[in-house]
């Protein structure tokens, strides 16, 4: 199998004395895969928790039941329902998906891999490649938390076979991420402060969701290729 390829993202880490250390993250640009990257006006600590809660954070609790059907191999943080190597059955109306939780590294990072999906649609692997993974990366801002969620897989198939648009999907779920923010205020937790004393612009939504496709990154590259080779014949001529 071809290794994966990809495309890094450098986003300031406002918890480190040197306010011009970065840290680097990557995005997949293999498959129809894609990522989401948006800020909370929240401390890292506090979302990390209400993630590996027993409710977790931006789900629609009245429609979705999570069951924690394998205990992990490590004891889970105390007030928390999950521990790495646990297996849980997210229960949708129109199905289920099993993953296992194969990281969790507080407060930075929790990463999930789908072990099957019985649902309308799902997200598939490439065949004899890997299981499709999502990942919540976690890293402290002043006076907020920037969030990068990863979808790894290879396609979104239909039951009867037919293929959801990768791109599609990913804006599906930007939209459903504008309530995390209010989620979090409906849980008692206050705003953070910026280090200068002043708080964060009150809002109900997340900074600017960027949607970052597989798809888009090949094209960019695509269009800098043609912009170089156009540069190129141009500067020939000229000569």
């Amino acid at each position: 199998m071809a290794s994966k390829q990809f495309m890094t993202l450098t986003i300031p880490s406002g918890n480190t004395e040197d306010p011009a250390q970065l840290t680097s993250r990557q995005y997949i640009d293999e498959g129809d895969g894609f990522t989401l990257v948006f800020t909370l006006p929240y401390k890292r600590q506090n979302i990390f928790d209400e993630l590996i809660a027993e409710k977790q954070l931006g789900v629609d609790h009245s429609n979705i039941k999570i069951q924690v059907t394998r205990p992990g191999d490590a004891q889970a943080k105390p007030g928390a329902a999950l521990s790495q190597g646990c297996e849980r059955t997210v229960l949708f109306p129109d199905g289920k998906v099993v993953s296992q939780l194969i990281e969790l590294t507080e407060p930075s990072m929790i990463k999930w891999k789908q072990m099957s999906s019985e649902r309308d649609t799902n997200m598939v692997g490439k065949p004899g490649g890997d299981l499709p993974t999502v990942s919540i990366a976690l890293d402290e801002l002043d006076g907020g938390t920037s969030i990068r969620m990863t979808y790894d897989f290879f396609q979104i198939v239909h039951k009867d076979g037919s293929v959801l648009d990768g791109p599609q999907m990913s804006k599906l779920l930007a939209q459903a991420t504008s309530g995390w923010s209010a989620d979090m205020a409906r849980r008692g937790y206050s705003q953070a402060q910026q280090n200068g004393g002043g708080a964060t612009p009150r809002s109900g939504q997340p900074s600017a969701t960027v949607v970052r496709a597989a798809g888009q990154v090949q094209s960019d590259r695509s269009e800098e290729a043609a912009m170089k080779e156009a540069m190129m014949a141009r500067a020939k001529a000229a000569k």
